[in-house]
């Protein structure tokens, strides 16, 4: 690996770290008040404003592991990683189909997009080609599905809402799949 590369990719893999760290530390009451319209908006149900916000993070987040996974089907150069993108892409669109079935009833205002930071990070890895682009694209999908995976999993500890618990331990294997596949890539 030359050293230009090894540079660009820890240098997306702090700006990706950097943004999520601010992104959660440092949201502006104007992200707050998008967060709180979205959960406000909801006929609760027997849904809290926690469980709606995780069910609209994990759709948003499945969303933009659909379009990285495409982007590396288009554009890698390794038929290995370019499977793996399109499996992404497939496992993640049924995914996010699943995830809309269950905020339909809630009532909220469904995400069509990735969130912000997801598609910055997809700007940034659209900008790289060659081993760089793979290179940052296998990182950042072991960034994310760990990530996801310890989010997914507190949702199965304790959880007193029965649908979200299920959907959490049914997704699980499919986030440890994903992320095992793009460690044996690395």
């Amino acid at each position: 690996m030359t050293r230009t590369m090894i540079l660009s990719i820890s240098a997306l893999t702090a700006s990706i770290a950097l943004g999520a760290a601010a992104q959660t530390r440092g949201a502006t009451s104007q992200d707050q008040s998008v967060v709180t319209a979205e959960a406000s908006e909801i006929p609760r149900g027997n849904k809290s404003a926690a469980q709606i916000e995780f069910l609209l993070e994990a759709l948003r987040t499945s969303l933009a592991e659909a379009r990285m996974g495409e982007l590396a089907a288009q554009h890698s150069y390794d038929q290995k990683l370019r499977d793996y993108g399109t499996k992404l892409k497939s496992d993640h669109t049924a995914h996010a189909a699943e995830l809309e079935r269950m905020l339909e009833p809630l009532g909220v205002t469904i995400p069509t997009e990735p969130s912000a930071e997801a598609l910055s990070q997809l700007a940034a890895l659209e900008r790289l080609s060659g081993e760089e682009l793979d290179a940052a694209f296998i990182q950042m999908m072991i960034w994310t599905h760990t990530e996801a995976i310890e989010k997914y999993g507190a949702q199965t500890h304790a959880n007193p809402d029965r649908a979200l618990h299920d959907f959490a331990t049914r997704s699980l294997p499919m986030l440890r799949e994903h992320l095992a596949a793009a460690e044996a890539l690395r």
